[in-house]
């Protein structure tokens, strides 16, 4: 019996063609990943450097020295702010404009952090997600612009930095504001606030700032004497005070056209409120219905 001889290879089989593809299309998938993984760990770095050559400023402040800028506020003369309890110094101050927690009515932070931040006492100072919309928002350049800071931002902005619309003064005021929540509880941040914010204009036609102020020249009476309706109103003027202010340049009211926009803040802030669930449904109606405008401070004939 002759021996078999194979003279020729077997046929590749539907088995083998596909064993020989996977082998293809799995390094190739692997490869794809390590390049992928690469080019991410690089932009990481590149990302990561450029935002601490942006920030090299901001870390170099001192604890004390951002402190100290950020309690520098108008008529706090008599405050030593070196010791630990300020805030009962803004209540004992003998400038009226000047509040603590016991000169202020709580509906007014109440209708801050509802209106303005309402993850303020769950947040380290900045809110990730919405910094990140506001960064989509503006690159695309949509017409509705939600914001991204949160209040101790805003402090930072009006105390340390200013109010230009670059990625270097946005990526400072973030590395400030992580700061600031390290040194300042969340109370004295939100005060502070509260007394170094504009609130637009009064009867006078002149600048006011700080809920004390804004408290006496809209409605004649101090913060902690407002009702629910007047507190909304107030916070309402500090996204956009001058938008929103009740009084023109020479200090006359407004048309009420014109005085409709600050009323429909308010009724915003009402409604965050009732959302919040800070206020009923019934509360939240009355307020609605109260006459601002008969309220408010006008120049004597």
């Amino acid at each position: 019996m002759k021996p078999f001889k194979l003279n020729a290879p077997l046929a590749s089989t539907p088995l083998r063609i596909f064993e020989q593809w996977y082998k293809r299309i799995k390094y190739s998938f692997v490869w794809l990943f390590i390049i992928i993984l690469l080019t991410l760990s690089l932009a990481t770095g590149l990302l990561v450097g450029f935002f601490m050559s942006m920030t090299a400023q901001s870390e170099n402040i001192t604890d004390t020295e951002l402190r100290e800028a950020v309690l520098n506020v108008p008529g706090d003369e008599q405050v030593n702010y070196a010791k630990k309890d300020f805030l009962s110094q803004y209540d004992e101050s003998q400038n009226p404009l000047l509040v603590g927690p016991k000169s202020v009515n709580a509906l007014i932070p109440k209708a801050l952090i509802a209106s303005e931040d309402s993850l303020y006492y769950k947040h380290d100072g900045i809110l990730p997600k919405a910094l990140l919309r506001a960064i989509y928002q503006d690159i695309f350049e949509t017409e509705v612009s939600s914001g991204g800071s949160t209040i101790t931002q805003q402090v930072i902005k009006n105390q340390v930095l200013n109010n230009d619309k670059t990625y270097n003064r946005k990526a400072n005021e973030i590395v400030l504001a992580l700061k600031l929540e390290r040194i300042m509880t969340k109370e004295e941040i939100l005060y502070t606030y509260l007394n170094i914010v504009p609130f637009g204009r009064d009867y006078n036609g002149d600048n006011i700032t700080g809920i004390g102020s804004a408290s006496f020249s809209l409605f004649g009476k101090p913060p902690s004497d407002v009702n629910l309706p007047e507190a909304a109103y107030l916070v309402g003027l500090v996204q956009s005070p001058y938008y929103y202010t009740p009084y023109e340049a020479d200090g006359t009211l407004k048309p009420k056209d014109e005085l409709e926009i600050g009323l429909q803040r308010q009724h915003y802030v009402l409604w965050r409120m009732r959302v919040e669930g800070l206020i009923s449904e019934s509360t939240y109606e009355k307020a609605e219905k109260y006459n601002i405008e008969a309220h408010l401070m006008t120049k004597r004939p």
